[in-house]
């Protein structure tokens, strides 16, 4: 079976809650749908969402799939993947999102060609769900424990929360959160690089009080010498998250035993095998591996899941799911149960187009 074609369509998803980092504001995800048909029929669909610090614009996605990928692909046997994936790769250093959200759009047709779900052309289940860890925005200590306690009674289990690099108010913000939802709630913060070495060593201290669990991306992604003296110096989990964005920063940083985890996903490494390396080197190392997809369309999610549950080093709590803190998702098939999410259902990423703009024949 052979690829037709490539397209891209523009999504904007506004979120129900805008979500507050330390470096960005997000008020809506704004991405491209991609689209890889075959001349079987059937329509395999990506996603790739963009926002500066990603290093990847609408432009430089529109130019890398239009004028390089699309060239390479259209012609070519979807069977072939693995080829065309070192293909694209030698023609392409770097675009990172537009390879992955392409990438996904590739294993959805080639699962929906053979009628069968990406798990299964990934070698099959390790597990049947995944626990889910609930973003949580930065913002005063009370309304933060005020909305995880509210996740908490929704049924989630594990939560994460953001902050902004000061250690006493960022200190508050999860005692508070924990004095909330009590002791046996999973906590992971997240500090996306606001602290300095130093900061960072005293905010781990007062969070190993308080029974959290990970201290994801504490310093700068250029600072991996001093990300691993903080975790030499730390009794949680120091997490690497975008320093370790692609196969040869993840194992630059195992390698240095820099970190005691990895957070990575399909569009921060540039597909779906790229993914599976590092999570098989994590499994071999005892260097833990999560998975994490910011809110944007259901598809990636999706991908990502079928990944989770997949991958034997793959942790049990995956940042996955948050599609559905967002509005007007054209596409339908996962759902958080209880704050967990289980095994997609149908051929390829197990979900299906519901928008006027589908043509269920294809999906």
């Amino acid at each position: 079976m052979k690829i037709t074609d490539v397209r891209l369509e523009a999504l904007e998803l506004p979120y129900k809650k805008p979500l507050i980092t330390a470096t960005n504001q997000f008020y809506s995800s704004n991405g491209y749908l991609v689209s890889v048909e075959s001349d079987s029929g059937h329509t395999g669909y990506g996603y790739i969402d963009v926002f500066p610090r990603t290093g990847e614009t609408p432009a430089s996605v529109r130019c890398a799939i239009e004028e390089i990928m699309r060239p390479l692909l259209v012609g070519q046997p979807v069977e072939e993947m693995n080829r065309l994936n070192r293909l694209i790769n030698f023609r392409m250093v770097d675009n990172r999102r537009a390879k992955g959200g392409v990438d996904m759009a590739l294993y959805d047709l080639l699962g929906k060609c053979y009628g069968a779900p990406l798990y299964v052309l990934l070698g099959g289940l390790v597990r049947k769900e995944i626990t889910v860890i609930k973003m949580v925005s930065v913002g005063s200590p009370m309304e933060m424990a005020r909305e995880c306690r509210e996740l908490v009674s929704q049924g989630y289990r594990a939560l994460k929360l953001k902050v902004r690099g000061e250690v006493g108010l960022d200190l508050a913000r999860v005692t508070a959160v924990r004095d909330a939802v009590g002791p046996d709630i999973y906590i992971k913060v997240d500090a996306n690089e606001a602290f300095d070495a130093k900061s960072a060593i005293r905010m781990a201290a007062g969070m190993a009080e308080l029974g959290v669990a990970v201290f994801e991306q504490p310093l700068s992604r250029h600072h991996d010498v001093a990300l691993a003296e903080v975790k030499a110096q730390s009794s949680i989990k120091i997490e690497a998250d975008q320093s370790a964005s692609s196969v040869h920063e993840a194992f630059r940083l195992i390698r240095d035993n820099a970190c005691d985890s990895i957070n990575t996903g399909i569009l921060k490494a540039g597909g779906v095998q790229q993914v599976r390396q590092i999570t098989d080197m994590c499994a071999l190392t005892g260097t833990e591996c999560g998975l994490s997809n910011i809110a944007a369309c259901m598809v990636g999610d999706a991908a990502l899941l079928h990944v989770a549950l997949s991958s034997p080093g793959v942790s049990e709590f995956c940042e996955i799911g948050e599609c559905e803190g967002l509005t007007g998702d054209p596409f339908t098939g996962i759902k958080v149960v209880d704050g967990k999410l289980g095994v997609p259902e149908g051929p390829g990423l197990g979900v299906t187009r519901v928008d006027a703009g589908s043509d269920a024949a294809t999906d």
